[in-house]
């Protein structure tokens, strides 16, 4: 006995001592490292460490493979020729970064020497690398020579990008930013050689296979210009691409993706495309002249301004698109396409897209909400309608406290059913909107006999297909000083406002969950008559708190596509409670209020047995969150195995709290349901 004890007392020894060494042989984290890059006095044969001791080429960063926090410098009013492609991957916290030094013009990296082909064409590129920041570069990509391909297969091209980040076979990748770029001049392919044509052209971030996506990325700030075939893409192709290929898989699609506050204009075709996201933000973008060139009766002929598809939770909000060309299809400022669930479209302003203000494709896309927008002279080619719609309607489209002008001389249509009739079915509603009509054009939509008009202004010309209106006004609503010219700024569009003396001024219909402030954030109130179009004339009191009691989804900003409204169950499980929120499937699902200036609220939460797999966030923007820390009340039974507690914030809501977001990841999908919710200033 006495041995196996000795025999135990030296192995563990044994264990602790190489143990011990082990710990002791542990490299320490690698520090940080700057490199500097100088295509004038630079020596690859240097540290590249300082700014004395810089790197010359492409070539030596390219063959060097960085680390989590290292930065690569180049010198600013400098340019060099090739692809960029330097190698490794940051983490979470320690992005590698690639920008400049110095002072002068943003330094230049130039493929135009680079052979066509994906990837090969690009002159900045990364593959399956995660944690990059791209900043503060001037990148451009013409190799000189016709590279727009043709209608038949034989006559496709090879593709070009300016900036392009590749997964394929990577997985999940996370943590890249493209900031501050000036990309220009890349010749990519409209009709290509072996991939989707939209991937390629100026920005392009894609997920190539099923399992493939990305987690946080960040496309901001940067000008783009003169690029064939889009300006900025992000691309995730594990939702399919088929027209037939309609069933959208939530875990399969990228999250956290932002492309906000870009300035993107001579575009080829679209200006700005996001596919295969779950809850993407598009905002305060400015899109200018895209869908300058086609190649009409292509598979891939039409083009639009900025738009989702293949996505769930899209929010579209203070962007600007105008001059977008037809070239006999499409051309529209904003499109909702295939397959868009959760859309909201708001806050937007759209003037002289050939095509119109808006497409709304049928296929598949359900909920979408359109509000608080201007269109000013859309639709002027005639052929497409300010609002279109395509092949049917998107299940559940709500359209409402839009501001719609058309100059005289004009034959736009107001609406146009493209590939549809009257008789094509859809539940759909058009309330509180004005729409100035001066010009020629008329009005056909699907569903004519279950379409809803209600509260609307039409005014000027009256063609014989204008809805009727229960409750329309014909007269002038007023508006304060309209431009036959629409103005360009999206805080120059106060001439479309109405006066204090317009009929519309606090007579339209009150709209449940209508986002609580119009185009100019002025507040919305949740119990008063609102003015129709997208300014509000009244001053309203910001409503003090909100109280829903999850019976629809009319007081919420946003859910998730597995969230559902449960109304099963005996009712003494739930005390009382018919309706409540749960989930259709195991994934997490969240669902989120919002209310500007939020400091606290009370959420009455329903759980089965287990432990209430349920937390909570807040954000000021909803893009950015934090965790926000709970009480909760200790359960109290009430039927069946069943309990309620009640979560509360441990201390008020950080300053500026506009958004809410509760989300529930228990392993079973019904076991944790939402009751109620009160939120309060």
């Amino acid at each position: 006995m006495m041995h196996h004890r000795i025999l135990a007392a030296l192995a563990a020894t044994a264990i602790g001592m190489a143990a011990s060494l082990a710990a002791v042989a542990a490299p320490a984290a690698a520090v940080p490292t700057t490199y500097y890059v100088d295509a004038v006095a630079g020596d690859n044969n240097a540290a590249g460490t300082t700014t004395s001791s810089a790197w010359k080429t492409l070539a030596k960063v390219n063959a060097t493979t960085f680390q989590p926090g290292d930065s690569i410098l180049f010198k600013s009013g400098q340019t060099w020729n090739g692809q960029l492609h330097p190698l490794g991957s940051g983490t979470s916290g320690s992005p590698i970064t690639i920008s400049s030094y110095g002072t002068g013009s943003k330094p230049l990296i130039n493929g135009a020497s680079l052979p066509s082909g994906w990837g090969t064409g690009a002159a900045v590129y990364l593959v399956n690398q995660q944690y990059w920041t791209i900043s503060g570069l001037a990148v451009k990509s013409n190799s000189g020579v016709d590279n727009f391909g043709g209608l038949n297969e034989a006559d496709w091209k090879l593709q070009r990008h300016g900036i392009l980040v590749y997964n394929n076979g990577a997985g999940t990748l996370g943590g890249i930013t493209i900031t501050n770029n000036t990309v220009s001049d890349v010749n990519g392919c409209f009709t290509c050689q072996g991939i989707e044509a939209h991937s390629n052209g100026g920005i392009v971030v894609r997920a190539e296979q099923e399992n493939d996506s990305f987690s946080g990325v960040s496309i901001d700030h940067n000008s783009v210009s003169n690029v064939g075939r889009g300006g900025i893409v992000f691309w995730d192709e594990s939702t399919g691409l088929s027209l037939t290929d309609w069933v959208i898989d939530q875990p399969l699609l990228s999250t956290g993706v932002k492309v906000e506050d870009n300035t993107v204009s001579t575009i080829d075709s679209d200006g700005v495309l996001v596919l295969g996201t779950y809850n993407a933000m598009l905002q305060r973008n400015v899109v200018a002249n895209a869908g300058q060139r086609t190649i009409e009766n292509s598979t891939t002929a039409p083009s639009a301004g900025l738009w989702p598809t293949r996505s769930i939770g899209a929010v579209v909000q203070y962007n600007e698109v105008y001059g977008t060309l037809t070239h006999g299809t499409d051309g529209q400022g904003f499109d909702v396409d295939l397959a868009s669930i959760d859309t909201l479209v708001q806050y937007n302003y759209s003037h002289d897209n050939e095509g119109g203000f808006l497409l709304m494709m049928a296929g598949a896309s359900s909920n979408l909400t359109v509000r608080n927008n201007l269109s000013v002279n859309d639709g002027y080619g005639g052929e497409k309608g300010i609002f279109t719609f395509s092949y049917g309607v998107p299940i559940n489209t709500e359209i409402y406290n839009n501001t719609i002008y058309v100059k005289s001389g004009l034959a736009s249509k107001i609406m146009y059913c493209d590939g549809c009739d009257g008789s094509t079915g859809g539940a759909w509603s058009f309330r509180n909107n004005i729409v100035v009509n001066n010009g020629s054009g008329g009005y056909t939509y699907p569903n004519t006999a279950g379409a809803v008009f209600d509260y609307n202004v039409f005014y000027g010309n009256h063609p014989s297909s204008e809805p009727a209106d229960p409750h329309k006004l014909t007269s002038n609503p007023l508006l304060v000083s309209p431009s036959t010219t629409a103005p360009t700024g999206l805080t120059s569009v106060a001439g479309y406002t109405i006066s204090s003396t317009s009929p519309a001024k606090g007579s339209g219909t009150l709209i449940v969950g209508n986002g609580g402030k119009d185009y100019f954030g002025n507040v919305l109130s949740p119990t008063a008559v609102p003015s129709r179009g997208f300014h509000e004339a009244n001053t309203m009191t910001d409503p003090g708190s909100l109280g829903d009691p999850l019976n629809n989804w009319n007081l919420t900003t946003s859910h998730s596509a597995n969230m559902v409204l449960d109304t099963t169950g005996p009712m003494n499980q739930m005390a009382g409670d018919a309706s409540r929120v749960s989930r259709s499937d195991a994934s997490a699902g969240s669902v989120t209020w919002s209310l500007a200036g939020m400091k606290t609220f009370s959420a009455r939460v329903y759980h089965y047995w287990s432990t209430i797999a349920i937390t909570w966030q807040s954000s000021t923007n909803g893009t950015t969150w934090t965790t926000v820390a709970t009480n909760t009340t200790a359960p109290t039974a009430t039927a069946n195995y069943w309990s309620r507690t009640t979560f509360t914030p441990t201390a008020n809501l950080p300053a500026g709290t506009t958004y809410l977001r509760a989300t529930i990841s228990d392993a079973t999908p019904w076991a944790v349901q939402i009751g109620d919710i009160v939120i309060t200033k």
